[in-house]
């Protein structure tokens, strides 16, 4: 998997340490967690909820190819508002290095290119935010 990042009106955007593929899984089972599935990045996602991190802009993605006019819409609707998602992801940062209980998962979830791939994604979102730009992360499998 990799994890593309489109920022509004700018064409190179880096690419993210391991192309995104650990925060794409993140992500992923972000957007599933409350329909009775176990995973170590579910209860990941569990614990950062409960510590107060919203995690809604990190599962707003879609696939980067569209096959019909449904995903073509879905796609424009993955634009959002780059501060809420930098945001998100400061608090995963802090969290990944502040509780201890997040190593248990990331080790069990063979996850431990998160941090590194929520820190280049903040970088990337911190600078459309302040260029007032939107973000949109789509992936490829």
């Amino acid at each position: 998997m990799r994890l593309a990042v489109e920022v509004e009106g700018v064409s190179n955007i880096e690419m993210l340490p391991g192309e995104g593929a650990t925060l794409v899984a993140f992500m992923s089972f972000a957007a599933v967690r409350g329909f009775g599935a176990g995973h170590p990045l579910i209860a990941l996602a569990d614990l950062l909820s409960d510590v107060g991190v919203r995690l809604e802009p990190l599962t707003t993605f879609y696939e980067q190819q569209p096959d019909d006019a449904e995903d073509e819409a879905n796609l424009e609707r993955a634009w959002q508002d780059a501060v809420p998602l930098a945001k998100s992801l400061e608090g995963i940062i802090v969290t990944l290095a502040s509780d201890e209980r997040t190593a248990t998962f990331v080790r069990r979830a063979d996850a431990e290119g998160l941090s590194d791939e929520a820190v280049a994604l903040r970088k990337i979102a911190e600078g459309a935010a302040r260029a007032k730009r939107r973000i949109r992360l789509t992936y490829q499998l």
